[in-house]
């Protein structure tokens, strides 16, 4: 198989992995060969193992950051960004992201190729919820909304060990003028949802320091 065989099909896709070249290849040995060379020859970019993207269609995309969300969807499936990535969308991060975060119901992990860092946290499947949908190119990208990204961020940080006082919340150097009532409110019933009596405690104590 030579690479212009292969873009006759794989330019129609924003993503690729090993099942979609054995239609062309059906010789496991040819096929990473080939593969093997593309990634040298910077033709193809790999984002994890047996998952890749034409390296020209990143190169000229005219969203990359729309087309890494998309990817970070799809690495880890299922996933939605959420946390820091999206509080900072919203102005409520002090301090700049350097990584595509998400949530999973799988285990949490970290996953870094030539596009950035895409890094995983677990939530069980009753909180894996408050997530809308947005398009690239007619693709899904599924997305927190800025009350469920507030409350995943916090839930992942004060769900164990971390004290729950005045202290630890400057220590997040939150911007909550940039959180309204009604978004503080929306998170407070994901809090409720998730029976936590640690989330009961934080929240009543947010509310105390910053909407009462």
């Amino acid at each position: 198989m030579n690479f212009k065989d292969f873009l006759k099909i794989g330019q129609n896709f924003l993503l690729f992995n090993k099942s979609t070249l054995r239609t062309l290849e059906k010789s496991p040995e040819v096929l990473n060969a080939n593969i093997k060379y593309w990634l040298k020859q910077k033709r193809i970019i790999g984002l994890k193992n047996g998952m890749y993207v034409l390296e020209d269609r990143y190169r000229q995309a005219d969203n990359k950051d729309a087309y890494c969300e998309y990817i970070a969807n799809q690495l880890i499936m299922p996933s939605y960004l959420s946390t820091e990535y999206v509080l900072a969308k919203y102005r409520i991060l002090s301090e700049p992201v350097n990584a595509f975060t998400s949530v999973t119901t799988k285990t949490s992990r970290e996953i870094t190729n030539d596009l950035g860092c895409f890094r995983y946290y677990s939530l069980s499947q009753k909180i894996f919820t408050g997530y809308s949908v947005k398009y690239y190119q007619g693709a899904p990208i599924y997305e927190a909304e800025k009350p469920k990204a507030l409350f995943d961020f916090l839930y992942l940080r004060f769900l164990s060990r971390r004290p729950i006082n005045a202290e630890s919340l400057n220590n997040l150097r939150l911007n909550w003028e940039n959180i309204s009532v009604a978004d503080f409110k929306r998170a407070k019933r994901y809090a409720m949802l998730s029976s936590s009596s640690r989330m009961a405690t934080l929240f009543a104590l947010i509310k105390k320091q910053y909407y009462d």
